[in-house]
């Protein structure tokens, strides 16, 4: 597969952009607005927001059971004796090689 070329990458984080404008609530109403000038079709685009509640958001709590616990502990735990040996292990064979 050839590498992208830069137009190829503007034009995929373009899409990104739109993708994510796109998937965002309306909270921003576009409305004309008249201004007096010369030209009576002439027309200013202005944005008014809306005001929204906070959304309360519900989250999920994790319980773990006390003997879950325990045994996550004793796992590092064991992973952590095993490393300190490698490196021991390791340092000796340094001295006596090198």
């Amino acid at each position: 597969m050839p590498k992208k070329t830069k137009r190829e990458k503007i034009i995929a984080e373009y899409r990104r952009k739109i993708s994510i404008v796109s998937s965002l609530p309306d909270s921003a109403e576009p409305s004309r607005e008249h201004l007096p000038t010369q030209s009576s079709s002439v027309f200013t685009p202005t944005f008014t927001l809306k005001q929204s509640a906070p959304r309360n958001e519900t989250h999920d709590v994790l319980t773990l059971d006390p003997q879950e616990f325990l045994a996550i502990k004793k796992d590092l735990m064991m992973t952590l004796a095993l490393t300190v040996c490698i490196l021991i292990g390791q340092i000796i064979i340094w001295r006596v090689v090198g």
